[in-house]
C-alpha cells in the first residue's frame, strides 16, 4: 500500500490543499519554508502522535518531544494553530485535519482506504506567555476509497456560498457516514486502537493487528525519517531490526498467578495450621468432656458406694437390734415359763403341805381351781384370737370400702373393663352390706355379762357364721378361681404386668424423644440406631477417618421444598462421610457389623467429586435450594440427586424423568409416588431442626399423656392388688365356738367345787423338801434371765443410737447420691452422646467389686487431667484466635477458676463450635482452596509453558529466521565501486544460553502436558536452578525490579550479541562495530541499508501480500556522495519496492532530479494580509516530473561537461 494523496486542513502554515504522490517524491525548498511541516503531517498520520513513537522535525537536533534545556518543541496543537517562532496564525480554537489516502500497489489486491486524524486545539494564555493546548483528538478509517468516490478536501471545507467553512469535529463523524455509509466509516477515540486498525488495513486485514505489531511498525516508520549515527550495532539490530515481543502482560499475569498460588498456599497452610490447632483444641475439649464425665461418674460411684456401705451397716445394726429384741422376747418367754414352773412347784409344795396337814378335800379343791384357771387362761387366749379376728374383719371392711371406691373409679374401669362386667361390684356391695350390720360386737362378747350368758353366745355365733361365710365367698372371688378358672387377683396381676410393660415402653419412648429434643436443642440430629453403631465402629477402628453424617451438612434454603426433598432422599440422608482414603476400610467394618447396623452407607467421595466436575445441572435442579457445609456432601448430593428437578404440579411431574413437587409427590424410574415425611423426621438445616423440635415436642406431649394415663391405670390396678393380696379368711366362728366350750367347762368346774367335802390329810415331808429345792432353782434361773434381759436392753439402747446416727448420715449421703445423679443427668443433657441410663447401670455393676482406695485415686487423677485439659484448651484456643480470620475465631469466656457444670456446658458449646468451624475449614473451604489451587497451578503451568517458555523459544527461533531472511535478501545487492555486500550475524550470550536451554527442556518435557506441573517436573539440576531463580523473580516483593529482570529475560533479542559484516570480494569481512567512527558517509550507506532491512522487517514484508510500502526521509543523504545516494535510492525503490518521500534543500536536489516522479517545492513569503500574529505565508509548487526527458537532459548535460573537460585537458597540454 502506498500513499496516493495527502489532504491537509489547518496544518502549520501550509495551505489547505491536496497533495498527490508518486513512487519517488521530493520535498524541496529553503530553510524554514515548511518542508518538514508537511513531513510531520505524514508522520503524525502514521504514528498518531503517540508518545515515544514520533519526533517532529527529526532531521534537526530535536531528537525527542520532551524539550531538553528549556527548548520549545513542536507539538500537534502548535501545528494546528500554525505556530511559527512563538507566534500563532490561528488564535481561536481551531479544528484541523490530516487525511492520507492509501492505494494498493500492482501486486496487492485489497481496497483503497483513507486514514484521517481530526484535532481541536486552542491557545492558553498566562500573562505574556502563550501555549498551544490540545482539546480533542479523533481518528477515522474510511474504507473503499475508490477514485470515483474518495475523501477529498471538499468534504472537510464546506462551500457556504460567499465563504467557506471548515467542518467541525462534532459533525465530522455524521458527515462521513452520510457521504460514505455507516459500514465504511470507523471511528477510534484512542491512539493505540487507531494504530492497530491502520496497520491492519495496510496489511489488507478486515480487523486490527496486535498492539505490539502496530507500535513497532509506527516506531520503525518514525525512525527511518532521519539518519542518526549508529552508536551500537548490537543495540541497533536488537532494537530496530528485530521486533520486540511484548511479553510484559504475560509476565505480569504469570507473576500474579504465581503470587496468587503462593498466597493461596499460604492461606491453605494457615488454614491447615488452623485446622490442626482446632483439631488439637477439639481433642482437649473432648478430653475435658470425658474427664468431667468420668469425674462426676467417680463422684457418683463413691457416693453410692458410701451409701451402700452405710446401708449395709444400718441393716447390720438393725439385724442386731432385731436379734436383741428377739433375745429379750425369748428370755421374757423363758422367764414366764420359769415363773409358771416355779408357781407350779409352789402349788405342788402347797398341796404337799396341805397333804401333810391331812386335808384331802383341799387338794381336790385346788385341782378344780387349777382346772378353772387353765380354762380362764384358755378363754384369755381365745379372747386375744377374737381380737385378732376382729382386726382382720375391720381390715376386710376397710378393704371392701376401698375396693368398692376403686371399682367405681374411671381409671380402673379403663384399665380393666372386665371388672365392671364381672360379679366384683355385686359381691363387694353385698359383703359391704353384711359388714355394716355389725354381726360381731367384740366389746359385748368380751364383757362378763355376755360371757356368762351362753344362749346369747350361741345366737352371736350363728350371726358370725353367716358373716364369715359371706367374707369367705367374697375373698374366694378375688383370690381363688372357680371351676379351674383363673382368679381375679391373677387377672389383675397379669393386667398390671402388661400395663407396667406398656408404662416402661412409653417411658423409654419419652426418654428417647427427650434425648432427641435435647440433641436438636444442641443442633444435633438423632441418627438411626444402625448409623450410630456404624459411626461408633468406624471411630473405634479408624480414629482418623472422621466419620460424619450427610444430613449435618445440608440445608434447604426454601422450606416449601424441605419435606419433599428429604422424603425423596429418604435413608440416604444418613449416609456416612469419611476421608476418601478410609472409604474401603469403613465399608468393610460396616459389613462385619451384626444385624441392621450393616445397612449403613459410606459415600464414595472421590468418585462423587469426579462425576460432579463433569456435571451440568438444570436451572430447576433441587441443588438450587440446597446449601452445603461439606464439599463431599455437595459432590454426593449433586452427583446423585442433581438431576431431580423442582416442578410446579403433577402435569409437569408426569413428563419429568426425576422430579418433586412441593406437596411431596415424586417421579423416577418411569413412575410417580408419594415422598412425604413427618416434620419430626426433618434433619436438613437449622430451620428443619426447629420444625422437627416442635414436632417432637408435640410427640413428647402426646407420649407424656399416654405415660401419665398408663401410670394412673397402673397405680389403680396396683392399689387394687395391694388391697386384695392381704385379704385372709375369717376364723371368728371357730374362735367363738371354742370360747362357748370354755364357758361350759367353767360352769361345770365351778359346780364341782361347790360339791367338794374337805377332810384332814397327812403331810408328805420328803416331797415337800424336794419341791422347795426345785422352786429355789427356778427362782435363780428367773433372776439370771432378768439380768440377761438387762444386758440386751443396754445393747439395744447402744444399737438404737448407732442406727439413728447412721440414719442421719444416710440422709446426707442420699442427698449426695442424688446430687451426683443429677450431675450425671445434666451431663447427658448438655452432651447427649453420654447415655445417662447406661452410666447408672455401669455404676451399679462396678459398685459390687469397687476398690474404694483405687476409686479415690482415680477421682484425683481425673481432677488433675481435667485441670490440664482446661489449661491446654485455653492455650490452644488463644493460639487459634491469633492466626484465624475474624469469622473463624472461637468465642471463649475467660476461666473464672471454678470447675462446675456451667464450665462443662461452655466447653460442650465450644466443642460444637470448633467442630463446625473445623468442618467448614477442612471439608469445605480447604477443599475449595485446594481445588482453586490445583486449577491455578494448571493455569500457571499452561501460562508459563505456553505463554512464556513457548513464546520466548519461538521468538528466539523467529529472530534467527528473520536474520537469515535478511541475509538471503541482502546477498543479492552490491553497493559502491567495491561491490560491497552486507550480512547479519550473532553469537550466544552465556547467561541467556542457560535460560534458552531451560525453555527448550520445558517445551520438550512430555510430562508437563500430561497432568504434571512445573513444580513437579523432573528437570536437570541446572534447569532446576533456573526454574527456582525465575520463581524467586516472579515472587519478588520488589515488583518493579523483578519485572525489569523478567522483561530482560523474556526479551529474546538479549539472548545474542549481534553484528553486521561488510564483505568485499577478496577481503576478509569487516564488522561494522569496528568500522569507521559512525560519522560521515562511510557509515551512512550501511546505516540506510540496515535501516531499510529494519523497516521491511517491521512492515512484515515476509508475511502476506499487502504491506505499507512508503517511507519518509528527512535531510536525506546529507553525508553521502551522489553515487552512493543514488544506489541507496535505487535499492529502496527498485529493490525493495518502496514509495520514497525525501526532503532536501533546493541547493542539494539537482543530482536527483532524473530519479524523482513528484516534486513539492515549499517557499515562505511575506503576506499582504496578516494571518493571526503572522505576516508570512507558505506557498507550495507541485510538479509531476517526466523522467525520460529529464534523464535525456541530464545525459546531454553530462556529455557536454565531459567534452568540455576533454577540451580543457587538451588545452592545458598545448599550453604546457
Amino acid at each position: 500500500m502506498y500513499l496516493k494523496k495527502l489532504i491537509l486542513v489547518n496544518w502549520g502554515n501550509l495551505p489547505n490543499s491536496e497533495f498527490e504522490f508518486g513512487p519517488l517524491n521530493l520535498f524541496s525548498g529553503g530553510n524554514g519554508s515548511g518542508k518538514t511541516t508537511a513531513a510531520d503531517a505524514i508522520q503524525t498520520l502514521m504514528t498518531a502522535a503517540h508518545e515515544n513513537l514520533f519526533q517532529f522535525n527529526p532531521g534537526q537536533d530535536e531528537t525527542t518531544q520532551r524539550g531538553r534545556g528549556g527548548k520549545k518543541v513542536r507539538t500537534l496543537a502548535s501545528y494546528i494553530l500554525g505556530c511559527d517562532d512563538g507566534s500563532y496564525a490561528r488564535l481561536n480554537p481551531t479544528d484541523g485535519y490530516i487525511v492520507g489516502i492509501f492505494h494498493p500497489t500492482d501486486n496487492e489486491d485489497n481496497a483503497p482506504f483513507a486514514a484521517m486524524l481530526s484535532v481541536r486545539a486552542y491557545v492558553e494564555k498566562s500573562g505574556q506567555h502563550k501555549l498551544a493546548k490540545q482539546d480533542s483528538l479523533q481518528f477515522y478509517i474510511v474504507t473503499n476509497q475508490f477514485e470515483n468516490k474518495e475523501l477529498s478536501l471538499n468534504h472537510l471545507i464546506l462551500d457556504m456560498g460567499n465563504n467557506k467553512s471548515i467542518l467541525t469535529i462534532e459533525n465530522c463523524y455524521t458527515s462521513l457516514i452520510q457521504q460514505f455509509g455507516n459500514n465504511n466509516v470507523e471511528k477510534y477515540d484512542t491512539k493505540r486502537a487507531y494504530l492497530r486498525r491502520l496497520y491492519g488495513a495496510l496489511r489488507g486485514k478486515k480487523d486490527a493487528v496486535s498492539e505490539s505489531e502496530a507500535l513497532n511498525s509506527a516506531k520503525a516508520f518514525s525512525r527511518f525519517m532521519a539518519y542518526k549515527p549508529v552508536q551500537s550495532i548490537d543495540r541497533f539490530v536488537s532494537e530496530e531490526i528485530l521486533e520486540k515481543k511484548d511479553l510484559g502482560e504475560a509476565i505480569r499475569s504469570i507473576s500474579g498467578q504465581l503470587k496468587t498460588i503462593h498466597g493461596m498456599e499460604r492461606d491453605a497452610a494457615r488454614l491447615t495450621a488452623s485446622i490442626d490447632i482446632l483439631q488439637q483444641s477439639s481433642g482437649y475439649a473432648q478430653n475435658y468432656i470425658d474427664n468431667w464425665s468420668e469425674l462426676q461418674f467417680q463422684h457418683y460411684l463413691i457416693a453410692q458406694y458410701e451409701f451402700n456401705t452405710r446401708q449395709k451397716s444400718y441393716l447390720n445394726n438393725k439385724e442386731q437390734q432385731q436379734h436383741c429384741q428377739d433375745q429379750i422376747k425369748q428370755h421374757q418367754q423363758s422367764i414366764d415359763i420359769t415363773r409358771d414352773r416355779r408357781e407350779q412347784m409352789h402349788e405342788q409344795r402347797v398341796a404337799l403341805e396341805a397333804q401333810r396337814l391331812g386335808i384331802s378335800a383341799l387338794q381336790e379343791k385346788d385341782e378344780l381351781a387349777k382346772r378353772i384357771k387353765e380354762q380362764e387362761k384358755q378363754l384369755s387366749r381365745l379372747a386375744q384370737g377374737l381380737l385378732i379376728e376382729d382386726k382382720q374383719l375391720q381390715q376386710s371392711a376397710s378393704a371392701c370400702e376401698k375396693i368398692m371406691n376403686a371399682l367405681r373409679s374411671q381409671s380402673l374401669q379403663q384399665a380393666m373393663p372386665e371388672l365392671v362386667s364381672s360379679n366384683a361390684l355385686k359381691l363387694t356391695r353385698q359383703f359391704e352390706k353384711f359388714i355394716k350390720q355389725d354381726a360381731l360386737d367384740i366389746q359385748a362378747l368380751l364383757g362378763k355379762d355376755l360371757m356368762n350368758d351362753i344362749q346369747m353366745l350361741e345366737k352371736q355365733l350363728d350371726a358370725v357364721r353367716e358373716l364369715q361365710s359371706e367374707q369367705h365367698q367374697w375373698i374366694n372371688f378375688w383370690q381363688f378361681g372357680k371351676n379351674d378358672t383363673q382368679s381375679m387377683m391373677k387377672k389383675v396381676s397379669a393386667k398390671l404386668s402388661r400395663l407396667e410393660m406398656d408404662y416402661e415402653r412409653i417411658a423409654r419412648e419419652r426418654q428417647t424423644k427427650q434425648k432427641e429434643i435435647d440433641k436438636l436443642d444442641q443442633s444435633q440430629v438423632s441418627y438411626p440406631d444402625y448409623v450410630v453403631r456404624a459411626i461408633d465402629a468406624i471411630r473405634n477402628s479408624l480414629p482418623h477417618a472422621e466419620p460424619r453424617v450427610l444430613c449435618d451438612h445440608v440445608e434447604v434454603t426454601d422450606e416449601r421444598w424441605q419435606a419433599a426433598i428429604e422424603g425423596y432422599m429418604g435413608g440416604a440422608r444418613f449416609s456416612i462421610i469419611v476421608h476418601p482414603e478410609y472409604e474401603a476400610d469403613a465399608i468393610r467394618i460396616i459389613r462385619q457389623l451384626p444385624g441392621r447396623a450393616s445397612k449403613a452407607r459410606i459415600i464414595q467421595g472421590d468418585k462423587a467429586q469426579r462425576d460432579y466436575e463433569r456435571l451440568s445441572l438444570d436451572d430447576n435442579s433441587i441443588l438450587g435450594v440446597l446449601e452445603f457445609s461439606h464439599a463431599t456432601a455437595k459432590h454426593y448430593v449433586a452427583a446423585s440427586y442433581g438431576a431431580v428437578l423442582c416442578v410446579e404440579d403433577t402435569e409437569q411431574l408426569k413428563m419429568t424423568r426425576r422430579g418433586v413437587t412441593q406437596n411431596c409427590l415424586a417421579s423416577g424410574n418411569y413412575s410417580m409416588w408419594r415422598c412425604d415425611i413427618d416434620e419430626s423426621d426433618l434433619v436438613f438445616g437449622i430451620e428443619a431442626r426447629k420444625r422437627a423440635t416442635l414436632a417432637k415436642q408435640n410427640e413428647l406431649s402426646r407420649l407424656t399423656e399416654q405415660w401419665q394415663m398408663a401410670n394412673d391405670r397402673m397405680q389403680s390396678l396396683k392399689q387394687l392388688l395391694h388391697l386384695i393380696e392381704p385379704l385372709k379368711h375369717l376364723n371368728v366362728a371357730h374362735v367363738l365356738a371354742q370360747m362357748l366350750s370354755c364357758h361350759r367347762e367353767l360352769q361345770k368346774l365351778e359346780n364341782l367345787i361347790q360339791q367338794i367335802d374337805l377332810g384332814d390329810h397327812h403331810e408328805l415331808e420328803d416331797k415337800l423338801n424336794e419341791f422347795k429345792q426345785k422352786e429355789d432353782e427356778l427362782r435363780q434361773n428367773e433372776d439370771q434371765l432378768i439380768k440377761q434381759i438387762g444386758q440386751y436392753e443396754e445393747k439395744l439402747s447402744s444399737l438404737k443410737k448407732a442406727i439413728n446416727k447412721i440414719a442421719d448420715e444416710q440422709d446426707k449421703t442420699q442427698d449426695t447420691v442424688e446430687r451426683c445423679e443429677q450431675s450425671l443427668q445434666k451431663i447427658s443433657e448438655d452432651w447427649p452422646d453420654i447415655d445417662f441410663s447406661a452410666r447408672l447401670e455401669l455404676a451399679d455393676q462396678q459398685i459390687k467389686g469397687l476398690d474404694i482406695a483405687l476409686a479415690y485415686q482415680q477421682r484425683e487423677s481425673f481432677e488433675q487431667q481435667l485441670h490440664t485439659a482446661e489449661r491446654k484448651l485455653d492455650e490452644s484456643i488463644k493460639a487459634h484466635n491469633q492466626n484465624a480470620l475474624p469469622g473463624d475465631s472461637v468465642a471463649y469466656d475467660v476461666f473464672n477458676g471454678e470447675y462446675n457444670q456451667a464450665l462443662f456446658r461452655t466447653v460442650c458449646q465450644l466443642q460444637r463450635q470448633m467442630d463446625s468451624i473445623y468442618n467448614r475449614l477442612k471439608n469445605n473451604i480447604l477443599v475449595e482452596k485446594h481445588g482453586q489451587l490445583q486449577k491455578l497451578k494448571d493455569s500457571f503451568n499452561n501460562a508459563f509453558v505456553s505463554n512464556l517458555c513457548h513464546s520466548i523459544h519461538q521468538a528466539i527461533n523467529d529472530g534467527k529466521r528473520q536474520i537469515k531472511l535478511l541475509n538471503h535478501e541482502l546477498k543479492f545487492h552490491k553497493f559502491g565501486d567495491d561491490r560491497e555486500t552486507f550480512r547479519f550475524d550473532f553469537e550466544w550470550l552465556p547467561e541467556y544460553k542457560e535460560y534458552s536451554k531451560f525453555f527448550e527442556e520445558i517445551i520438550r518435557n512430555p510430562e508437563l502436558g500430561d497432568g504434571q506441573t512445573l513444580f513437579e517436573a523432573k528437570l536437570t539440576k541446572s534447569s532446576q536452578q533456573v526454574r527456582d531463580r525465575l520463581m524467586n523473580m516472579l515472587l519478588d516483593d520488589d515488583e518493579d525490579k523483578a519485572l525489569r529482570d523478567l522483561d530482560r529475560i523474556a526479551d529474546y533479542r538479549n539472548y545474542h550479541r549481534y553484528e553486521i559484516y561488510k564483505e568485499v570480494e577478496g577481503k576478509p569481512a569487516i564488522p561494522l562495530s569496528e568500522y569507521g567512527t559512525g560519522s560521515g558517509g562511510q557509515l551512512e550507506t550501511p546505516a540506510y541499508i540496515i535501516r531499510a532491512a529494519a523497516i521491511t522487517s517491521a512492515f512484515r514484508f515476509s508475511e502476506g501480500k499487502s504491506h505499507l510500502r512508503m517511507v519518509l526521509v528527512d535531510e536525506a543523504f546529507s553525508k553521502m556522495d551522489e553515487t552512493r545516494s543514488r544506489e541507496v535510492i535505487q535499492y529502496l525503490t527498485d529493490s525493495l519496492g518502496l514509495q520514497l518521500v525525501f526532503i532536501m534543500p533546493t541547493s542539494k536536489c539537482g543530482p536527483y532530479m532524473d530519479l524523482i516522479t513528484n516534486e513539492f517545492v515549499y517557499a515562505k513569503c511575506p503576506s499582504s494580509v496578516p494571518r493571526g500574529e503572522l505576516n508570512t505565508r507558505v506557498l507550495v509548487d507541485r510538479k509531476v516530473c517526466n523522467q525520460d526527458k529529464i534523464q535525456a537532459l541530464w545525459q546531454n548535460h553530462r556529455n557536454t561537461i565531459y567534452q568540455q573537460a576533454e577540451l580543457d585537458f587538451m588545452q592545458s597540454i598545448v599550453n604546457a
